[in-house]
């Protein structure tokens, strides 16, 4: 039967239209009885008792089954089906429909334009662009003892380090790791005190002091006085004893790995110019004092690095020091010209973003001069 020409009119039309949503047969007649149980007490011709003109039992006249005025069911002010007013179509309650609840576009809620879960736009599962968080982080803590010495056994032998942690270090925060060499014939007790990396951090910096080859370092200073007569061979058996230390640090405390350096003086100079020239993806700064070399590298090390050397050096020539920087200023493909850096340092232009090249001088001997270090430590700090 067609509903135009059925004898009850418009009335009978309307109830066609709604029989999908209340179940009503168009057959009846509208003076017919309703033939199901509910009790109405309304009388506005529908299957239920709101007083509307559906038969959906709320009380507007949309014929869905919520009562918000709009074409669906989701009991929200918009007629996008879901449970929200945001008008989308999912009811996550943003603008978008990525089903999070931000309105950034994609499926996670960090509010960035990726959907890795984090806090930053670069598309990986961390949240500050890399992932360079060294084990150590979220582990308890242990602040040592900033004159004991520190031991580990590599390549059978027991070698030594002395470490500075930050007194407010939690292993939440992470940290630079900043490495500082001695000298021949010295330990790292005679150095503890110049390489204040940590505490000119004001907390930002754990300093690792490991002594080089030789006897046990004790724990009195040793300088030039042929007691130890210790020795910072390049190779890898040294090398390797670097990397175990950046291992066993990084496993107890919470360091950047993105932020590892290394400087060294006299012997050590001479093997933190060669580290560099080696391992020079190890580090991401490298300063050597009152040191020389290296001599050649492969093509693709291109370290950022200071090198700084004493006008009266009368242990290692000044000229050492000078044949370091014309090595790394053509070995990092600089230019020959020069600005003023730091304080009593040039430094080199048309050098690679991420490898400068810096030469400092000063009127000191063949010592760790406080200036020198705090040029490192800004040098560092900078990069």
């Amino acid at each position: 039967m067609k509903c135009a020409s059925h004898p009850a009119g418009w009335l009978f039309m309307a109830c066609c239209l709604l029989a999908t949503f209340a179940a009503v047969s168009c057959n009846d007649s509208p003076s017919e009885s309703n033939t199901d149980t509910e009790t109405q007490t309304d009388s506005d011709a529908d299957s239920d008792s709101d007083g509307d003109s559906d038969s959906d039992g709320d009380s507007d006249t949309d014929g869905d089954s919520d009562s918000d005025g709009d074409s669906d069911s989701d009991g929200d002010s918009d007629s996008d089906g879901d449970s929200d007013s945001d008008g989308d179509s999912d009811s996550d309650g943003d603008s978008d429909t990525d089903g999070d609840s931000d309105s950034d576009g994609d499926s996670d809620s960090d509010g960035d334009s990726d959907s890795d879960g984090d806090t930053d736009s670069d598309t990986d599962s961390d949240s500050d662009s890399d992932n360079t968080l060294s084990p150590g982080c979220g582990k308890p803590i242990t602040i040592p003892n900033r004159k004991t010495q520190q031991t580990m056994e590599h390549e059978g032998d027991t070698r030594y380090y002395l470490l500075h942690v930050p007194d407010n270090a939690d292993n939440q925060t992470p940290l630079m790791l900043i490495f500082g060499l001695h000298g021949y014939d010295m330990n790292n007790v005679a150095v503890q005190d110049l390489y204040n990396f940590t505490q000119r951090s004001n907390g930002k910096a754990i300093t690792v002091l490991p002594q080089g080859e030789g006897p046990p370092p004790g724990d009195v200073s040793h300088w030039g006085d042929h007691v130890l007569e210790s020795t910072w061979m390049a190779g890898e058996t040294n090398y390797g004893y670097i990397q175990k230390l950046i291992t066993t640090i990084g496993e107890n405390y919470c360091i950047d790995t993105s932020k590892i350096f290394i400087a060294g003086f006299s012997m050590g100079g001479f093997f933190t110019n060669s580290i560099a020239c080696d391992h020079s993806d190890w580090f991401l700064g490298f300063a050597p004092i009152a040191g020389g070399g290296p001599q050649a590298c492969g093509a693709d090390a291109k370290p950022a690095i200071m090198v700084q050397h004493g006008t009266t050096d009368d242990i290692v020539e000044f000229s050492s020091g000078e044949g370091s920087r014309d090595f790394w200023v053509k070995q990092n493909g600089c230019s020959d010209q020069t600005t003023q850096s730091f304080s009593g340092c040039k430094s080199y232009t048309g050098c690679p973003d991420d490898a400068p090249v810096h030469w400092c001088t000063g009127n000191y001997n063949h010592y760790i001069d406080s200036t020198a270090v705090g040029n490192i430590w800004e040098f560092f700090n900078g990069l």
